[in-house]
């Protein structure tokens, strides 16, 4: 009995002899690989002497995970619309510019705010036309929506916000029966389509937007209709 408890001591003490160091596998020659394997094959327990024992980190990095921003440039063509009761003055439509900068709530909620300009004309009281300077001051939230049956790089476009409008000139108000000069608050809608071009950051749409004011801000209500079309990029 002795003799055999022996045996089995020897022969674990070989096998364990055979082994390659475990705690030091970058460093193993051909030969320790080689014994490895056999050892594996032999499906022999792994003594626990031999077992490298990886401490936990107390501390695990978190993932921020940042929503994605764009910036919009587009070319606006628009015009304003005097409410004035029984009847509206329309004036001629100008062409000017708007640069948006937004980012995602959701993959599908958008919010944006920026500025758009251009040039306008009111007739005087004296019948000369003068030249009006028209600032927008637009911010809100747009609804990206995919329709059913069109690719994920296409989207309807529903935007809603609030925006306020400045208008300056040369000319006085008191040069103007219905003056449109200075601050007056106003409520926009839009809608259209935006498609992302190439598979690349680079988006375009095109646009229905008009807008309307709040308060006459000491003269006549007025609104406006147009259409915007420019480039966005995502970032």
């Amino acid at each position: 009995m002795k003799k055999f408890l022996f045996l089995i001591i020897t022969a674990s003490s070989l096998c364990a002899q055979n082994l390659p160091d475990m705690k030091n596998q970058a460093g193993w020659s051909d030969k320790e690989k080689k014994e490895f394997l056999n050892y594996i094959k032999s499906s022999r327990p792994m003594p626990e002497s031999q077992v490298k024992y990886a401490a936990a980190s107390g501390s695990q990095e978190k993932v921020k995970i940042s929503k994605a921003s764009y910036a919009s440039l587009g070319l606006v063509l628009d015009s304003v619309v005097r409410d004035q009761g029984a009847t509206s003055k329309t004036e001629p439509a100008a062409l000017g510019a708007k640069f948006l900068l937004g980012g995602h709530l959701f993959s599908w909620i958008r919010y944006y705010g920026g500025v758009k300009y251009n040039r306008m004309g009111q007739d005087k009281i004296d019948g000369k036309r003068a030249r009006l300077s028209h600032f927008e001051f637009p911010a809100g939230l747009e609804l990206a929506l995919i329709p059913l049956g069109t690719p994920h790089t296409r989207y309807l476009i529903l935007r809603g916000g609030l925006s306020e409008h400045y208008f300056s000139s040369s000319a006085k108000k008191s040069d103007f029966k219905d003056s449109l000069l200075g601050w007056t608050p106003a409520w926009n809608l839009a809608l259209g389509y935006e498609w992302q071009l190439n598979d690349s950051n680079w988006r375009f749409h095109i646009l229905s937007e008009g807008y309307r004011s709040i308060s006459s801000g000491g003269h006549s209500p007025f609104y406006g209709l147009g259409i915007t079309s420019g480039f966005v990029y995502t970032f």
